[in-house]
């Protein structure tokens, strides 16, 4: 049997402080926070600003008090039961919020065949983001229609909104209805990067505060379950 090296105080001291910088490196990941309530294993959910879900603006009140009186929420989810089994690993394996999985909510009221005259589809793709996504649309066939191969695609455009926009969500989806490029723009020109402090067009501006509103008046009647 050998004998056991005899360490100095300070031999000791600095293999501890390495142990605690390996376990920084292993748990810590850059742009990510830990949620609370993530799954095991898992423990990141690529979201810089997680309390915009539960934000009290303004606006997302005023659609807040809009959805509680109406059962667009409701019809949307009861429509979305046979999707969202689906739906929600495919964003859980991204690391992606929760959230994120109930965007047909207010984009197509989770009717497959939405058309909307320039995008179709679960998500509402337009033609050329699409394609730009890796799915056929053309004379004889049009993916979009293809739930289960949109799906995977728009989890990948919101993956890359959420990382070209520093996992900030509210700004992302803000990109995901007007575009990345303008959204950049007007960052850029108003030199602002708060969703709630930007100004954009109706549309844009109504978007976010109106999917926030209608995922707390979900959770307001238990309609869904979110880690």
């Amino acid at each position: 049997m050998l004998a056991h090296p005899r360490w100095s105080p300070i031999a000791l001291l600095l293999v501890a402080a390495l142990g605690l910088v390996l376990s920084s490196c292993a748990t810590s990941r850059p742009g990510l926070t830990r949620s609370p309530k993530g799954h095991a294993g898992q423990g990141y959910v690529k979201d810089n600003r997680p309390a915009i879900w539960n934000s009290n603006h303004p606006r997302v009140v005023q659609f807040r008090t809009h959805y509680r009186r109406t059962k667009t929420v409701e019809n949307a989810l009861e429509q979305g039961r046979r999707y969202l089994p689906t739906i929600v690993p495919s964003f859980d394996k991204r690391r992606l919020p929760q959230e994120l999985a109930y965007l047909p909510m207010l984009e197509s009221a989770f009717e497959n065949r939405a058309d909307s005259g320039h995008a179709r589809g679960l998500w509402q793709f337009t033609r050329q983001t699409a394609q730009h996504m890796g799915l056929r649309v053309n004379a004889t066939v049009d993916e979009r229609l293809n739930w289960r191969k949109s799906t995977e695609a728009a989890a990948e455009y919101l993956n890359s909104l959420g990382e070209r926009f520093d996992y900030d969500w509210a700004i992302a989806l803000a990109a995901y209805n007007g575009g990345p490029g303008y959204v950049e723009e007007e960052m850029k020109q108003q030199r602002r990067r708060d969703f709630f402090s930007l100004s954009f067009r109706k549309e844009t501006a109504e978007y976010v505060p109106r999917f926030i509103a209608m995922l707390q008046v979900a959770r307001e009647k238990q309609l869904v379950a979110l880690r």
